[in-house]
């Protein structure tokens, strides 16, 4: 098993052993299991290769991002999954207010990405810095705009996955409004992985000037309140 993932991702992307163990635990530090490796993969067809071969072999697959949840579900006796390498930023479309960007970039990266283009994107909580999109997909995260903006699934236009069997779905619409058929995409937003391991996604971005003003008002009526009371 670990020669046919190596010859997936290279040799030095197939950690075992003690180079594995930083993967052993959450967090928390209250839950430990020893992976049976650690894989990390550079594109989707790589990860696409790896469930194949998880299905012929076959050998349990947890995906895994920034590792900041505390609930013990990015770690097992498994192959972990990690999406340190699928880091990119691909496209920032200004005009259109999105974001393409990979499983495993980081949520202020993207943070940075968006203000250099003067926008925003709205999603935000304690661990921005780890969180990695595929993460915060998974587990269809709030965070602390979520009364304004919805949770993570209200924040994304498309996705792409690979499903159990190894298939590749793309459902990489860029489209505000989209009618076509099933919405698989809300489907696998919040599954968590156990319906198909998300790739990348296109992300809602809002103007920032807008944002700065709603995030004035809203003080603005704080403060009248107070002084009211």
């Amino acid at each position: 098993m670990i020669e046919e993932l190596a010859a997936i991702v290279g040799a030095k992307n197939v950690l075992t052993g003690t180079d594995a163990d930083p993967y052993a635990t959450d967090v928390s530090g209250m839950r430990h299991a020893e992976p049976l490796a650690v894989v990390r993969p550079a594109n989707t067809q790589e990860v696409a290769q790896i469930v194949r071969l998880a299905n012929a072999t076959p050998f349990p697959v947890i995906p895994v991002g920034g590792r900041s949840g505390l609930c013990g579900g990015g770690i097992g006796e498994a192959v972990i999954l990690s999406f340190e390498r699928m880091a990119a930023i691909r496209e920032i479309r200004a005009d259109a207010q999105v974001a393409v960007v990979e499983a495993g970039a980081i949520l202020s990266d993207i943070h940075d990405a968006a203000e250099a283009h003067d926008l925003v994107f709205p999603l935000t909580f304690g661990a921005k810095g780890s969180a990695r999109v595929g993460g915060f997909l998974g587990t269809n995260a709030g965070g602390s705009n979520v009364v304004r903006y919805g949770n993570t699934r209200d924040l994304v236009l498309g996705i792409e996955a690979v499903l159990p069997t190894g298939e590749i779905v793309d459902l990489m619409s860029g489209l505000h409004k989209n009618n076509s058929g099933y919405d698989l995409r809300h489907l696998l937003i919040g599954a968590e992985g156990t319906l198909g391991v998300i790739t990348a996604a296109t992300l809602k971005l809002k103007p920032k000037r807008v944002s700065a003003i709603l995030d004035g008002l809203r003080g603005a009526l704080a403060q009248r309140r107070e002084t009211a009371a």
